[in-house]
């Protein structure tokens, strides 16, 4: 009896190990088959490239150049994911596109827009004493060619990246002029261009202004020194201008909104796998009226520094609705040179919004600005900015509430 048991034991361990092996040599197969499948469809993908590479090594009549054909490729490749947000950069932009987050860019020295009507640059503040002030470009002048490729074929932000290049060095730009409608062309020579991130003093007696104007790798700093400054001064409320912010570092909205806001969640990060991130803020807060002024190119983390005040009903938002950017991108060097700009998670605001499926901030009080005001919106005085007077008539009735009846 015992032995017919042990040899029904023995028989069923080996059944099972027949049966484990069998599922594991399945999945090995599998698992071969569809790194084979993979192989085999990138060889014909990449025989494609080669063949094209061939007829032209054999065959085209003028010379070229082998690593401006490579960086077409690459750039062709990621523009035609059809994310206005991802692009390629040759060497010489990745390297200027890492100087911008840290406040240094080699450029000509302006702040612009993506225009959607004609798909071009749109300038709106020529810097003083810079290379686009000397060669005449000014506000609400489009810049639709660089170099002679059209900005709306090579996308907002790689164009923006080809005007910046190394210093000494001319970039070429087709410009429709605001005043006359006329185009004209244009060589500007590159200069190394230093930008100050963030400007702050007491208007209307007694209320803080910060301008942020972009979330750059190191805006964090200089921002808590200002907010720091304000608080000493006992101002009465503090209004933020991210008006015209290109956007910039996650980690830097997030130090900048943990000194601002309440213990809680500021901003979610879901990468393609599905895993979610979050970032969060401390119990220390600024308890004061606040107001934001922003408008359509206010974008990416200047919409969710926006978004963070109005949610926690820190802030009232002041001015025209944002553009709605709801993805993050991550620059990633490549091996051969240049990198690439990814879009590589999607951003939701505390309360679990996505900027770029609501179509972005809606302000609380909507004060849209005249072309002439747009056009002169760097030289407009603190009385003449209708949007910041709106912003101080908010943080005075906030300041009227609280005081004893």
């Amino acid at each position: 009896m015992k032995k017919r048991q042990i040899t029904t034991t023995a028989a069923l361990m080996l059944l099972t190990a027949a049966v484990t092996y069998a599922g594991t040599l399945y999945s090995v197969e599998r698992e071969y088959d569809e790194k084979l499948d993979n192989f085999n469809t990138q060889e014909q993908e990449y025989a494609r490239i080669t063949e094209v590479r061939k007829y032209i090594d054999n065959y085209y009549i003028n010379d070229y150049d082998r690593n401006k054909l490579i960086d077409g490729a690459l750039y062709g490749m990621v523009a035609f994911l059809g994310d206005k947000w991802s692009y390629y950069l040759d060497p010489e932009q990745f390297a200027s596109f890492n100087n911008s987050l840290e406040s240094r860019m080699v450029g000509i020295g302006i702040n612009a827009a993506y225009d959607y009507d004609t798909e071009g640059i749109l300038i709106f503040e020529v810097f003083e004493g810079s290379p686009a002030e000397k060669a005449g470009l000014r506000p609400l002048d489009i810049i639709t060619h660089v170099d002679g490729v059209a900005v709306g074929e090579t996308g907002f932000d790689a164009a923006v990246n080809k005007v910046r290049g190394e210093q000494g060095t001319a970039v070429r730009l087709t410009v429709r002029k605001a005043d006359t409608g006329k185009t004209v062309d244009t060589s500007i020579i590159r200069q190394s261009i230093d930008i100050e991130s963030v400007k702050a003093r007491i208007i209307d007696n007694n209320i803080g202004y910060i301008k942020i104007r972009s979330f750059d790798s190191n805006v964090d700093k200089p921002f808590e020194e200002a907010l720091k400054n304000l608080l000493k001064a006992n101002v009465s409320g503090i209004v933020f201008d991210v008006r015209n912010n290109p956007g910039g570092t996650m980690q830097s909205l997030v130090n900048i909104l943990d000194l601002l806001l309440p213990e809680g969640r500021i901003i979610s990060e879901k990468n393609k796998n599905g895993d979610m991130k979050e970032y969060t803020s401390d119990a220390n807060e600024v308890k004061l009226p606040m107001a934001v002024l922003i408008n359509e190119y206010s974008i990416s983390a200047a919409e969710f520094f926006a978004a963070s005040l109005q949610e926690y009903g820190k802030a009232t938002i002041v001015g025209t609705p944002t553009t709605g950017k709801g993805s993050a991108q991550k620059p990633i060097a490549l091996e051969g040179g240049g990198g690439l700009i990814l879009s590589t998670s999607k951003y939701y605001t505390a309360k679990g919004a996505s900027l770029a499926e609501t179509g972005g901030i809606k302000p609380d009080t909507e004060v849209p600005l005249t072309q002439d005001e747009i056009k002169r919106f760097y030289k407009l005085t603190e009385t003449e900015d209708r949007q910041l007077q709106a912003a101080i008539g908010a943080i005075k009735n906030k300041t009227g509430s609280l005081k004893p009846q």
